[in-house]
């Protein structure tokens, strides 16, 4: 299982993931108000709305999260190369940032590329 967070402003909530077309996908699901699941022929995507996440960054971690009210959505999936199909998508939120837990917190196209 691969897994990366998902950092934005105030606008990045499940409601911003769920009006993204995930290109190819079989099954869109809301399992909780604060979870959606994104179902394939082979693969899943998994992203959890997290609460509170700032407070698990240490000082040099949290000085790259460039909001002043952060949300979190910590994105599972079965592939790490699912991950980065569907962030390559160019209908994907623009003005995020992802941490994918290496000690780099980095603005999505940096990631991506």
């Amino acid at each position: 299982m691969s897994w990366i967070v998902l950092i934005g402003d105030e606008n990045l909530n499940i409601d911003s993931i769920k009006r993204i077309n995930h290109y190819g996908c079989r099954n869109t699901y809301t399992l909780q108000s604060k979870r959606c699941a994104i179902e394939y022929n082979k693969d899943y995507i998994h992203y959890d709305l997290v609460d509170n996440l700032l407070n698990y960054y240490d000082k040099n971690e949290s000085t790259n999260i460039p909001f002043s009210n952060p949300h979190f959505i910590l994105m599972s999936s079965s592939s790490k190369d699912i991950i980065k199909k569907v962030l390559r998508q160019d209908n994907f939120l623009k003005g995020v940032y992802v941490d994918p837990d290496d000690g780099d917190i980095v603005p999505i196209e940096k990631f991506i590329s």
